[in-house]
Order: structure tokens, then C-alpha cells, then sequence
């Protein structure tokens, strides 16, 4: 039982196609069958016995992943426009500015002031300038400037955004 099962093992490990031989695995494999001067713990590593490969965990990613729901908000105001608009930190939105407003339960998740994100679909990194009412979750909201009919063309999207 235990010769079938290393033999099972061995022959998975071997270049080619899952238990298939190639030419070159039979050679490869007449050559394993010798003994090897190589420690038996050093034989393991990388392999399918070598239990320290078999369960070892893949490394945390430094970047963090959410799935929100993407609006669209431009500076424009009906009554004056006296001065830029600003985001609710007193950052001033300007339209060669790529900012968004994050929903609060955002910043909760890790996402900060300042922080840049890059958004699924769209080209280039938008900075954190701005925070959305706390009734939405899960939202941003993508500032378009002056550009209204851009705005009413971006929607309501679902969508990905990643940050660090």
C-alpha cells in the first residue's frame, strides 16, 4: 500500500500530463528510482509530500477589493458660483481633479482621506476628497467637474474599486 501510494505521488510529480510519461519523464523517472545523495528532506521540498507546501497559506495581498455601487456628482450649483466647490474635508474639487466621495462605511473598510483608489473601467487613480451622506453604503461617487451631461451618462454603476 504504502509502495503504490509513493509510487501514485511520484508519478504526479513528473513533468507531463497527470499520471502520462513523456519521453523525457520515462529517463527522469529511471533516474529517480536510483538512489539520490540528496538529503530525504531536501528531496520533498516543493513537492506534493512536503506537507509545509501542501498547506501553506498564500501571502496576505497588500491591496484591499470592494464591490460598490459607482455614481456620478459634478461641482455645479444653481444658485452661485462664487467659488470651486469643495469636499467635505474643505479640499477644493476642481474639474482636472480625479476625486470621488466615499460612502462612511467605506472609510470604516480602511479607505482614508487622501487615499487613491483605482476604479474598475476607468482609466488612471482617483483621490479620496470626499465623503457621501451616511445613508448610502457601499457607494462612491465620481466627481465630473463642470461635465453634467458626462455625469448623467456614468449612471449607476456596480462595479470594483481597489486601494492599499
Amino acid at each position: 500500500m504504502i509502495t503504490a501510494l509513493t509510487l501514485l505521488v511520484t508519478s504526479l510529480t513528473l513533468p507531463g500530463c497527470a499520471g502520462t510519461k513523456s519521453p523525457n519523464a520515462l529517463a527522469d523517472s529511471s533516474a529517480a528510482s536510483r538512489p539520490s545523495k540528496k538529503k530525504p528532506e531536501d528531496a520533498a521540498i516543493g513537492r506534493l509530500e512536503d506537507p509545509a507546501f501542501l498547506f501553506a497559506r498564500a501571502a496576505a495581498s497588500p491591496y484591499k477589493s470592494v464591490r460598490v455601487k459607482a455614481l456620478a456628482y459634478t461641482g455645479c450649483s444653481v444658485n452661485s458660483k462664487k467659488r470651486a466647490p469643495r469636499g467635505a474635508w474643505g479640499d477644493t474639487l476642481t474639474s482636472g481633479v480625479k476625486a470621488v466621495a466615499v460612502s462612511p462605511d467605506l472609510l470604516d473598510m480602511g479607505l482614508d482621506r487622501g487615499d487613491v483608489i483605482s476604479i474598475e473601467g476607468l482609466p488612471g487613480q482617483y483621490k479620496v476628497l470626499d465623503v457621501m451622506h451616511g445613508r448610502h453604503d457601499k457607494t462612491i461617487d465620481i466627481f465630473y467637474g463642470d461635465d453634467q451631461c458626462g455625469a448623467r451618462q456614468w449612471g449607476k454603476r456596480t462595479l470594483n474599486i481597489t486601494w492599499q
